[in-house]
């Protein structure tokens, strides 16, 4: 079944500028393409519309065609959608509305009206297909970032669709995770579906795909791996050198143990944790190994046992919006140095300097929720600058954003850390070679390397 999409606009409500501005692109059954582009360039808008998701939805206004078959994508009825195309959205716990892992991959199937045994014959080959050996019973909220990612995944292959949709599916894997993925993806495009996919990290799938479709400023501005420079893609990251010497202890963390309710491992075991001031520390290891709950135990959220923090401690969630509430993007930079009684002149200061250092002063009068994810992150990580903490936690803070992004998000951190520290779990091991002082890896609830 092909896709077509033929000088497709679109308007978010209150935009006087399209997000999408003339995309025009065809993928043919059997085709595997990344489409890749700067943040915010319009991906994961145009990926929205060829679900069929916003031409029908909001107050935006929608021009040209986008058609599956012979059809235009939003005429589909939702009963008939999971048989015509699967989609996974950036932000897989908004797509998640079942309450365990059976559940959620059966919805759809049920929806299409599969009898019983077709079902749990697809959830099953479903899940094997993903790399998630967990029981259908597993409640959906036991799963890490990483894990949920390949259940909304596993949710959109179920139904074996001729059109999969993907926006950022490696972004929360490990690299074995990621590989597999790619893998069941590259066999799913060999059987004839036609397999659309979005990802930054242009060096992990170029390999993998048919096509390198390059969008900048809304549309398609060329095809094949030699367009990604005109963008600022397909960069390495430079490294950054370490302090001279470290400072303080910020935080020290002793004996960290943590079982979720009905989960039968630990989610962290004997934990121990030093972080000095002037120190970025990278906290790598696969899908479930602990690293979201180490950062949530350090943070306080939850209690794993004694914490020694000196000084003012901030964390920014995988997810970003999370931690956005307020109506423009400067509000939210102000939010935190208002609350801690900083003056006008100073919380202006604060603003414009964190705007400037994740290249936000554009996006200042923009509604957070109007942005693209990268960006949206971006505002979140900003917000959390802008109080000055001693120590930042951030969980996937590169989610989303381009190499050059990265690149401009990591020194804004590295001129952070030199009064504090900064700890972030990541997958991206460039980015952690590149900007960490010191790696911490972990494996089942352990670190395994300090």
């Amino acid at each position: 079944m092909t896709l077509r999409s033929h000088d497709a606009r679109y308007w978010y409500p209150a935009s006087s500028e399209p997000a999408v501005d003339g995309m025009t692109l065809t993928v043919e059954p059997g085709s595997f393409v990344l489409l890749t582009g700067p943040t915010g360039c319009g991906k994961s808008t145009w990926l929205r519309l060829a679900a069929g998701l916003l031409q029908g939805h909001g107050n935006g206004r929608f021009e040209g065609s986008i058609t599956v078959g012979d059809r235009a994508v939003d005429s589909i009825q939702p009963s008939k959608r999971i048989r015509q195309l699967g989609f996974v959205s950036q932000t897989p716990h908004d797509q998640v509305v079942s309450g365990t892992v059976g559940d959620e991959v059966a919805f759809g199937l049920e929806s299409a009206g599969l009898d019983r045994v077709s079902i749990e014959r697809c959830i099953d080959d479903a899940l094997a297909l993903v790399n998630l050996p967990v029981a259908q019973s597993r409640p959906s909220t036991a799963l890490s970032g990483g894990q949920l990612a390949r259940l909304v995944v596993a949710s959109a292959m179920a139904g074996s669709p001729p059109l999969l949709l993907l926006d950022e599916p490696l972004a929360q894997l490990d690299p074995e995770g990621a590989r597999k993925l790619l893998e069941a993806l590259r066999r799913i495009a060999d059987s004839g579906t036609a397999v659309v996919m979005v990802e930054h990290r242009v060096h992990l799938v170029k390999d993998t795909v048919d096509r390198v479709v390059v969008m900048n400023e809304g549309c398609v501005v060329g095809e094949g791996p030699q367009h990604l420079t005109e963008v600022g893609l397909g960069i390495s990251l430079d490294p950054i050198p370490p302090p001279s010497s470290l400072g303080e202890v910020l935080i020290r963390a002793t004996a960290l143990n943590h079982r979720y309710a009905g989960a039968d491992t630990m989610a962290l075991h004997d934990v121990d944790v030093t972080v000095a001031a002037g120190e970025r520390v990278a906290i790598m290891g696969p899908n479930g190994s602990g690293k979201s709950t180490l950062l949530k135990a350090l943070a306080g959220w939850i209690n794993a046992g004694p914490i020694v923090q000196n000084g003012r401690v901030v964390d920014v969630p995988q997810d970003p919006d999370l931690a956005l509430f307020c109506p423009t993007v400067a509000d939210e930079l102000a939010y935190g140095p208002i609350e801690h009684r900083a003056s006008s002149r100073d919380t202006a200061d604060r603003v414009n300097a964190v705007a400037e250092a994740l290249n936000l002063a554009e996006l200042l009068h923009r509604a957070p929720q109007s942005l693209s994810r990268g960006q949206r992150l971006r505002v979140a990580v900003g917000a959390a600058m802008s109080v000055q903490p001693d120590v930042l936690l951030l969980d996937e803070p590169t989610s989303g954003q381009d190499r050059r992004e990265v690149a401009r998000l990591m020194r804004a951190l590295t001129a952070a850390s030199d009064r504090g520290a900064v700890v972030f779990a990541t997958h991206d091991e460039e980015l952690a070679q590149a900007a960490a002082t010191r790696i911490i890896r972990m494996q089942d609830g352990r670190v395994v390397s300090p």
